[in-house]
């Protein structure tokens, strides 16, 4: 009886690649917005991933020092979040290199981060056990930041990113297409009606 060997199978990600991979999948998910609300928590959680990525990518150097924590034994871990966006608003730092921007969020952006990861990625990622009620209204404006935040920090400031030209366009196109179906979108449209009126009183 001859054994038949099975051919290796790899899953293989880069800094990059696992950051467009987020990307792609909150691309998927805001697609389902319109038609299952339940998507929304999908929205969220790949959008963080891919924030996250995107700004570890566009801060770090060469080595990778700079984004790694070491604890006291000797355990590497990627600095958190928060210290991978401080880092990408370091004009210092990231004018190291010809083309490399500091990103400035503006002052949505910078609420939009807040709630993208305190409010609701936290709350999602850590669910306690209790009944928890989102008003939806405001999550394609606090999309539409994070998604300019992460086309910046992806193709607009140019470090140490690994991406070819199809990567590239592959992130502007999802970015593109997110936004336009999130502007077109019942929740977004019912905002600016509101808002219209509100004016307009």
């Amino acid at each position: 009886m001859s054994i038949q060997k099975i051919q290796e199978k790899w899953l293989r990600f880069t800094a990059e690649t696992n950051a467009l991979d987020f990307l792609e999948r909150a691309g998927e998910f805001i697609q389902q917005t319109e038609s299952d609300i339940k998507a929304w928590k999908w929205v969220i959680l790949s959008l963080h991933g891919a924030l996250y990525g995107f700004a570890i990518c566009a801060c770090r150097s060469t080595d990778y020092e700079n984004i790694i924590h070491r604890t006291k034994k000797g355990v590497e871990r990627l600095i958190s979040f928060d210290d991978a966006l401080r880092i990408c608003q370091d004009s210092e730092w990231m004018g190291t290199l010809g083309g490399g921007k500091p990103l400035e969020p503006t002052e949505s952006q910078q609420y939009s981060i807040k709630m993208l990861k305190k409010s609701l990625r936290n709350n999602f990622e850590h669910y306690i056990p209790k009944g928890w009620s989102i008003e939806i209204h405001g999550l394609p404006i606090i999309a539409i930041d994070i998604l300019d935040i992460i086309r910046f920090l992806s193709v607009e400031t140019f470090r140490y990113q690994h991406l070819n030209q199809s990567q590239r366009r592959r992130i502007k196109s999802i970015i593109f297409q997110s936004k336009k179906l999130l502007k077109k979108s019942t929740l977004y449209q019912e905002v600016l009606m509101a808002q219209e009126s509100k004016t307009s009183a």
